[in-house]
């Protein structure tokens, strides 16, 4: 187990500006204030690990795909780009979208309400922002779209009990972990900025290159599990990291979900 002190570059997630967003294709300048839903994040394989579904799932949420010669739209993408990393914005929006896998009904039906949602809230990222889900006004809107769409009533994202509007079940549980905040101080607007997915766990895509990590300390929850894995003690590697025992638990339970 490395102490405390050891904490190699890999650790940190050093975005750099400058560089190309091969998502978006925008050219990020030295000094530009880079909105954070835009930045390169993932592979498309490691959303699948993070996100915990089948290899190949992210890539047909977030980028579309064919089979036996029809052409499905992506649900995340407002097009396909062919670009195989995911930004953070679409990250989230895709662990939203997981939540409905399991009810019998296809994502993809969303996706006429989510293109609409884009418009209405004037944004590639609706699913990532707060307005949709902790404003009356945005929820209502939601409502209003949904209804437009036609969409189906297991797939709302908001739902309506006597006079109040508030978001679906599926929505509540995705919010439990989401953390909002300002991610563009030029926009000012509130979005997921990380996802506490354990007391002790958290994923932000400014620290340990977006792997899971325990908060504060970016310490990636694999090199916890490995050390775990390789017969280290609990509370031996909890005092080598200066970490509570129970952050070593956590990160051994979270160590591959989002």
């Amino acid at each position: 187990v490395m102490p405390p002190c050891y904490t190699p570059r890999s650790y940190f997630n050093d975005i750099p500006l400058g560089r190309k967003n091969e998502s978006s294709g925008r050219r990020e300048n030295m000094g530009e204030m880079v909105n954070l839903l835009d930045r390169d994040i993932y592979t498309m394989s490691q959303a699948d690990r993070l996100l915990a579904v089948t290899p190949g799932t992210s890539r047909r949420w977030i980028d579309g795909y064919e089979r036996q010669g029809q052409r499905y739209e992506p649900l995340v993408r407002s097009e396909p780009t062919g670009s195989g990393m995911v930004t953070w914005g679409e990250f989230v929006e895709a662990r939203l979208i997981s939540e409905y896998r399991r009810y019998g009904v296809t994502v993809f039906k969303m996706r006429p309400a989510i293109m609409a949602l884009r418009e209405e809230f004037d944004t590639q990222y609706p699913l990532a922002y707060a307005r949709p889900f902790l404003d009356n006004d945005g929820l209502d809107l939601v409502m209003r779209v949904q209804e437009e769409n036609n969409l189906d009533v297991l797939l709302h994202f908001v739902i309506r009990t006597g006079q109040m509007t508030m978001p679906s079940m599926k929505i509540r549980r995705f919010q439990q972990v989401a953390d909002y905040g300002v991610v563009d101080h030029n926009d000012g607007r509130s979005a997921c900025r990380r996802l506490n997915i354990a007391e002790h766990v958290t994923i932000d895509p400014r620290c340990a290159y977006g792997e899971p990590a325990i908060k504060g300390r970016r310490v990636r929850v694999d090199i916890l599990t490995e050390a775990i894995n390789a017969g280290e003690q609990t509370e031996d590697i909890a005092r080598a990291w200066g970490i509570p025992p129970q952050a070593v638990e956590d990160a051994v339970r979270c160590s591959n979900v989002a």
